[in-house]
């Protein structure tokens, strides 16, 4: 059984959100270096690496079930059950939102840029974005505090957590993007057609041009990793500085209670009053997050797969995005029935 109870003692509310160990002993160790090589970023002491599994193990592993459950009950949803049209329209509000969402960013942010290539690359896309979304809105719910108040125990403080907080899981998502980008790229285009993208000049080694070929080669192959590794770096900045702020806020109120009780409450009420309109904000940049990571990624897949011969995309008056364009609801002439 879990060992939780040392995990009580010897940390403030700023603590709360980096990662934590969830037991007392490492589930195994490996012996990695000398006696005396210590890397406490790698949990790495006296040259021994021990395993432990932290909370935001917990909160990916929670994340990524959800989306899968989640999921599989809107499919249920969406399949057509039932006599006459109605069974075609997708059945509940809450299965309506996600495919609402899943709408939108395929026509909105996946069609634009990957063109044709859409329906064949959007499940990876959707993945990416829904996860990384529960991800964040679950960092939101106190499951510490909750699970303390439930069991009277203050080890369970420390459960819970927001997933992409944490830089190595953010890293792993930057690497499986810049690996679709990759292999996305050779696929549609050819291992010569996708490595043309990152030397303009050619390869052509009687050309005097050839030098600044294979410099820019090297730099473009270093700017691809560099985007990649910017897109681990944006996610985790924001969702900890977010988190940061709000715990930074609580510490104010075990910092003035501690010159009276009076001025505690009061720097209670004014601190609810802005954790709220924080965690609002957090709700908003949730979304946000979520999104901009999708959207680059979309947009760096593209600049690999979509070539010159993929013309742009020719838009059906007929399909859902021509029917529920914006601009008609502005121009209800464009309404007039389509004739040939």
């Amino acid at each position: 059984m879990l060992n939780i109870s040392l995990l009580a003692a010897g940390h403030g509310p700023v603590d709360h959100v980096v990662p934590h160990t969830l037991h007392s002993e490492p589930l195994f160790s490996w012996q990695v270096g000398g006696p005396d090589y210590n890397n406490r970023w790698l949990n790495i002491q006296n040259g021994v690496y021990d395993f432990y599994i932290t909370n935001h193990m917990v909160m990916t592993l929670v994340a990524a079930v959800l989306v899968v459950l989640v999921f599989a009950w809107v499919s249920r949803r969406v399949r057509p059950v039932g006599p006459g049209l109605t069974k075609y329209q997708t059945r509940g509000r809450g299965a309506q939102l996600f495919e609402l969402l899943c709408t939108f960013i395929r026509d909105e942010v996946a069609r634009p840029n990957l063109k044709g290539l859409t329906d064949k690359y959007i499940y990876y896309v959707w993945t990416i974005f829904f996860f990384i979304l529960f991800a964040n809105i679950l960092g939101l719910i106190p499951f510490g505090p909750i699970l303390r108040l439930l069991t009277n125990d203050s080890g369970w403080e420390h459960w819970g957590g927001t997933a992409t907080s944490n830089l190595g899981l953010n890293l792993v998502l930057a690497m499986a993007s810049f690996v679709a980008i990759i292999v996305i790229g050779i696929r549609e285009q050819g291992v010569v057609h996708f490595l043309a993208h990152f030397n303009p000049v050619g390869w052509d080694w009687k050309s005097p041009m050839i030098g600044m070929g294979l410099m820019m080669f090297v730099l473009e192959w270093m700017g691809l990793m560099i985007k990649c590794t910017v897109l681990a770096m944006r996610l985790f900045g924001t969702m900890m500085a977010g988190h940061l702020v709000i715990a930074a806020f609580i510490a104010l109120i075990f910092d003035a209670a501690a010159n009276g009780a009076v001025m505690g409450y009061g720097v209670g009420l004014a601190v609810l009053f802005g954790g709220v309109v924080l965690t609002l904000l957090e709700l908003f940049i949730c979304a946000l997050q979520a999104f901009i990571f999708t959207f680059l990624t979309v947009l760096f897949i593209s600049a690999g797969a979509v070539g010159e011969h993929d013309h742009d995309h020719e838009e059906n008056p007929l399909s859902d995005e021509s029917q529920m364009d914006v601009d008609k609801m502005i121009r209800p002439q464009d309404l007039r029935p389509v004739t040939a």
